[in-house]
């Protein structure tokens, strides 16, 4: 009859066996990926544009994903931005991700320039980024990413093709870490178009100050994000863009071009605007590399290049301005 084993001799053949498969569970895990958006979950044309491609880009690949919404375009305090990067930091810490994907500017800010140069994994991918990336101190050896340039330019081509007669544009922006370095950029431009002006009005008040002054001295307006105008001095809630445009299209009949994602519904006669899906669907595929064995060093840091035409035919019918067919046949967004 064969000796029992003892409880302990069990035990101790036990632990290594569980420890062992423990391994190898985790060792079979998916890979993790955490995506820290700047701003709210369902802010369309843009966040949602850019959550979608990001995981078009990653479809078949076992992963799992983990979204943090700092929410910092409907709340922008400085306190609140630095709470809303320190959260994200928290979750980073709990999650312990393989790949982090960072979006739009304020993800920088708050967040993912505190991580660069560090060793890695986790490698970190930025996208949308409107100022320069070394600011953030981006690239480093574990950070790369995708750069987000307005398609400004085409956006004043596409509106000599509508109205050729336009020879002068005021251009209008909200104030934020956003617009700053794209008006920086507008400057470098040699544009088809004089810019009268570029102004950043902080409240209502500002925004008809500024209308009131340039009026009788453009012949049309070019906008860039207008979300953080405050309803007054005293009142920091934030005025909706429809509203802003509404205003331009009603009291000023000017024409409008816009290059920023949602201008054809917020109302804005036109634009060229940068591919928010496409941002999301170029840091996904940096990731789906990463997680094949890429290193960031592996990457050139570039701007993505498909723009979405954007026609409100209402505004047009509005302003009394006949946009060609051959013009419209082209768009990507078409308001009816």
């Amino acid at each position: 009859m064969p000796n029992p084993v003892s409880p302990r001799r069990l035990l101790l053949f036990l632990v290594p066996l569980v420890v062992c498969v423990l391994g190898t569970v985790a060792a079979a895990a998916p890979p993790k990926i955490l995506v820290v958006h700047s701003y709210h979950e369902d802010q369309q044309e843009h966040v949602v544009e850019m959550t979608r491609g990001i995981e078009e880009a990653l479809a078949g690949v076992d992963c799992r994903f983990r979204y943090v919404h700092m929410d910092t375009k409907r709340n922008t305090s400085e306190a609140w931005k630095r709470a809303a990067g320190e959260k994200a930091k928290r979750v980073l810490a709990d999650y312990a991700p393989q790949v982090v994907i960072t979006m739009d500017d304020n993800a920088q800010q708050y967040f993912a320039r505190d991580y660069a140069g560090l060793p890695g994994p986790p490698w970190f991918v930025f996208s949308g980024v409107n100022d320069d990336p070394a600011r953030y101190g981006f690239p480093a050896a574990n950070v790369t990413g995708v750069l987000e340039r307005p398609n400004v330019e085409e956006s004043f081509e596409l509106l000599l093709k509508i109205k050729p007669d336009i020879k002068t544009v005021l251009v209008l922006a909200n104030k934020s870490e956003t617009t700053d370095p794209v008006i920086a950029y507008c400057r470098t431009l040699k544009l088809p178009v004089e810019v009268v002006a570029y102004e950043q009005p902080l409240t209502l008040d500002e925004w008809h100050g500024v209308l009131a002054r340039y009026r009788d001295r453009v012949d049309a307006v070019a906008l860039y994000v207008l979300r953080t105008i405050a309803r007054s001095a005293t009142d920091p809630t934030k005025v909706p863009e429809q509203e802003l445009v509404r205003l331009i299209n009603d009291q000023y009949r000017l024409p409008t071009v816009g290059f920023y994602d949602s201008a054809a519904e917020s109302g804005v006669l036109c634009g060229v605007s940068v591919s928010m899906r496409e941002q999301g669907r170029a840091a996904g595929q940096i990731a789906r590399e990463l997680l094949d064995g890429k290193r960031p060093a592996d990457f050139t840091v570039k701007a993505t290049d498909h723009g979405r035409i954007q026609l409100n035919l209402r505004t047009a019918e509005h302003l009394g301005i006949q946009i060609p067919y051959n013009v419209i046949k082209r768009a990507d967004v078409v308001v009816r």
